[in-house]
């Protein structure tokens, strides 16, 4: 499990033991996944007292930066949560690799009453600019691009970047060479 959040340090980040060791104590962004990942480790438990100590946990996360990432919401390797503040991830939703997210991004259920609940997945590399709302079983295609205050209830495929309220796909990133 250490080796795991020594890696969602970026590389520039983990050169020595005294960055990791700095890290650990002062960088707010790679607290919260720290926080989280053992939170829900503990969540995960048997152990009543071990459910306790995530309980306690979640609350510093609510206290301390203002976010609720829950428990069973998969994330992935080396996500950046860039300002942590207000972010919401639901239970169910997923956070592909190399993922980062910026304040006030709330990844949620559509809330329909006698529907099942659907939660988007967000795949590898994409990036999701501060007061995105992404709601239902959507997907956000690999390096995609949400941009800020975004209401995204469609699919946004690979390489695309998607704007607006509701969201509009606006353009294709170009990849590889051109």
């Amino acid at each position: 499990m250490i080796r795991d959040l020594i890696n969602d340090l970026p590389p520039e980040r983990r050169r020595t033991k005294k960055q990791i060791f700095l890290n650990f104590l002062f960088n707010q962004r790679f607290r919260l996944l720290v926080n989280h990942r053992i939170g829900s480790r503990l969540h995960k438990s048997n152990n009543r007292f071990l459910v306790l100590i995530s309980r306690f946990l979640k609350n510093k996360q609510w206290y301390k930066w203002g976010c609720n990432i829950q428990y069973d919401a998969v994330i992935g390797k080396r996500v950046v949560f860039k300002t942590p503040t207000g972010v919401v991830v639901a239970k169910g939703a997923v956070i592909g690799n190399d993922v980062k997210i910026w304040a006030n991004v709330v990844l949620g259920s559509h809330g329909r009453p006698g529907s099942p609940l659907k939660y988007p997945t967000v795949k590898n590399g994409a990036r999701i600019y501060a007061g995105a709302v992404i709601i239902g079983g959507v997907t956000i295609g690999e390096n995609a691009i949400v941009g800020a205050n975004s209401v995204v209830n469609v699919d946004v495929p690979d390489n695309c970047i998607a704007v607006g309220v509701p969201c509009k796909i606006i353009k294709q990133k170009k990849v590889g060479p051109s």
